[in-house]
Parts: structure tokens; C-alpha cells; sequence
């Protein structure tokens, strides 16, 4: 949100040197201005345009993969392990630091047209069970 408004201030004060009297560098210099903000802010809206059509696709995906990490989850825990634990618990790591990242840019005020709140709100973490197998030491 903050960029969109800096590339909107940035030109209105190219529009304003190009108006001001000031001398014949300020026109150049407001027109380059007001040209590249421009720029910025057509691509800017764009991809804030793109990034929210394509919201209920996002979403779709993520809860397909939500869900198969949570089978895989179930068969390593489970007696018939075919997948080593140690690949599921990277995948659900790398998920569960998506799912961050996502949360994370969605609610900064810089970033947040960019990434939809409504993708955030419906990605969840995978908690790992870190219970640690206690061993019985003999004291003598």
C-alpha cells in the first residue's frame, strides 16, 4: 500500500517540477519523474491485479498440498513406512516457512496489495510432534 502512494506522490512532485518555473532542469527532471512513477505504478497495479485473480486458483493448490503433506505426515507416524521421515519433515518444514512468508507479507504495509489476504487467512501450518523419546539412565 505504501509504494502505491510513494509512486503517486512521486508524481504529483514530477508534475510539479515540470509546472514550476524554476528553470530548465526541473522540467527534465520532472518529466523523468512523472514518467518511470508511472511506469512503477502501472506494473505495480498489474501484478497487485494478478496477484488477486488469481486468489481462488492459489488457494486450491495450497489445500491440495495442505492435505497430501498431511497424509504423508500420517504414514511416517503410522507402522507402514514407505517415505523417509526425514524427506516428509523437510517438506512440512519448507511448508510451514510458505506459510510464514505468506502470512508475513500479506499484513506488511508495504507489501500487502501484493500478496492477498484471502490466500493468507486459508494457509495453515502442519505442527510436528517434537515429543523426544526419554531413555532410562541407570544411576549408580
Amino acid at each position: 500500500m505504501i509504494i502505491i502512494l510513494l509512486f503517486i506522490v512521486m508524481i504529483l512532485l514530477g508534475s510539479i517540477l515540470m509546472k514550476s518555473n524554476i528553470g530548465e532542469d526541473t522540467d527534465v527532471y520532472g518529466a523523468i519523474i512523472s514518467l518511470f512513477s508511472s511506469i512503477f505504478l502501472i506494473t505495480s497495479l498489474l501484478v497487485i491485479i494478478l496477484a488477486h485473480a488469481t486468489a481462488n486458483n492459489c488457494i486450491q493448490q495450497n489445500k491440495i498440498e495442505y492435505e497430501g503433506l498431511c497424509k504423508r505426515y500420517e504414514i511416517i507416524k503410522s507402522e507402514y513406512e514407505d517415505v523417509s521421515k526425514s524427506d516428509v519433515i523437510a517438506d512440512i518444514t519448507a511448508w510451514n516457512m510458505e506459510v510464514y512468508n505468506t502470512k508475513y507479507w500479506s499484513k506488511n504495509l508495504w507489501t500487502n496489495w501484493f500478496n492477498p489476504k484471502k490466500i493468507a487467512d486459508n494457509l495453515y501450518y502442519i505442527p510436528l510432534d517434537t515429543e523426544s523419546e526419554e531413555t532410562d539412565v541407570d544411576s549408580n
